[in-house]
């Protein structure tokens, strides 16, 4: 029986997919400017969106995860990996530098993390995301797309779970827009835990809307 995938939600747009075979795959941790109270982690790949403080502290990990911070492909720990350019802002970068939309997968599962995303996508960037399961991205405007954008970019990207990332929450330190705009308008959503199980066939066959606690 295949063992399952978990994923973790830390807060801000910091997550943990642990494969079934145990390989840990971390996204944009943030430092103490974002919250008081940091996780106490390890993991085995550190995908790094941007140099920005709140998503690349790699200071706080126990052991030394091989970082991977460039657009480009890569194949680490037998952990398929894709790097797209694109941008913190409308700008071309001009305003907040670039950014890098991460795939990658794990046990058959097409995970997407978009970091700080500050435009909608072009059409070729768009078909890179083609067949993504699991898609986490940006909804708190302000540096990054906004609530509306990001729903924009769901029904583009059409992936069978969707969890949004870099809202406010009562214990983040950052002035982008909650959660509740966004679930106003969206047609429902799962609210689920901290950490959770999938495997490849339990993913829903229509989009849903996933929201992870961060602790």
């Amino acid at each position: 029986m295949q063992g399952k995938t978990k994923i973790t939600f830390f807060g801000h747009a910091m997550f943990m997919v642990e494969s079934s075979e145990g390989i840990k795959i971390a996204m944009d941790p943030y430092d103490r400017q974002i919250k008081d109270s940091l996780p106490d982690v390890s993991a085995d790949l550190l995908l790094v969106s941007h140099d920005h403080f709140d998503h690349s502290n790699m200071d706080l990990f126990k052991n030394r995860p091989e970082v991977v911070d460039r657009p480009g492909k890569n194949n680490i720990k037998g952990i398929q990996i894709e790097g797209i350019r694109t941008y913190h802002d409308r700008s071309h970068g001009a305003e907040r530098g670039e950014n890098i939309v991460f795939k990658f997968l794990v046990d058959g599962i097409q995970f997407v993390h978009l970091g700080d995303l500050g435009h909608m996508l072009s059409e070729e960037q768009l078909g890179k995301l083609k067949n993504v399961d699991v898609a986490m991205l940006p909804i708190g405007g302000v540096y990054t797309i906004n609530f509306k954008e990001a729903i924009q970019l769901i029904d583009h990207i059409a992936p069978r779970a969707a969890i949004p990332m870099h809202f406010k929450q009562e214990d983040t330190k950052t002035d982008v827009d909650g959660i509740r705009p966004f679930l106003q308008e969206i047609q429902g959503h799962k609210n689920l835990g901290h950490t959770i199980e999938i495997t490849k066939k339990e993913l829903p066959a229509k989009t849903e809307i996933w929201v992870l606690k961060s602790d």
